[in-house]
């Protein structure tokens, strides 16, 4: 599912801050019963890092097994966007990254090199004000975090 912004809410982003503020309106849209659930976003930016598209990627638990590069680069390429930001929400309102979502981090940075598209982000949100941000805080993960 593409969603689209309305005109208005157009920016262009700076930090995960920016993402943050975006996604959550874009959850917060959700009835309660459907916040319960864990959604993960991809979103692509122009080279002036505007937003060119946002996408609904999955619906459900969030780890290394259940999300594919293809899924969270297709649009991607075939936008022909050269930045990508991943976003997902944690219902529960833990937003430190578990070990898991460390390495699907992993796996996806290693995916857009190989497609030639800089994945600026990673970022956990919750439908307070809290967010994490791999990209703010310089914390993606490297392959040794994993031997």
């Amino acid at each position: 599912m593409n969603l689209r912004l309305p005109k208005d809410e157009e920016i262009n982003i700076a930090n995960g801050e920016d993402i943050a503020r975006i996604m959550r309106k874009i959850l917060l849209r959700q009835n309660r019963l459907h916040r319960k659930k864990e959604y993960f976003w991809a979103i692509g930016l122009n080279a002036g890092n505007d937003i060119e598209y946002i996408e609904l990627v999955s619906i459900g638990a969030i780890n290394i097994d259940n999300i594919e590069p293809v899924d969270v680069f297709s649009f991607a390429v075939s936008k022909k966007c050269t930045k990508i930001i991943i976003c997902h929400n944690r219902p529960n309102g833990k937003i430190q990254p578990t070990k898991s979502v460390q390495k699907l981090t992993y796996k996806l940075l290693q995916g857009a090199k190989v497609l030639n598209i800089l994945l600026l982000d990673h970022i956990i949100i919750c439908e307070d004000k809290e967010y994490f941000s791999f990209g703010d805080s310089k914390s993606f993960p490297k392959e040794e975090d994993f031997e």
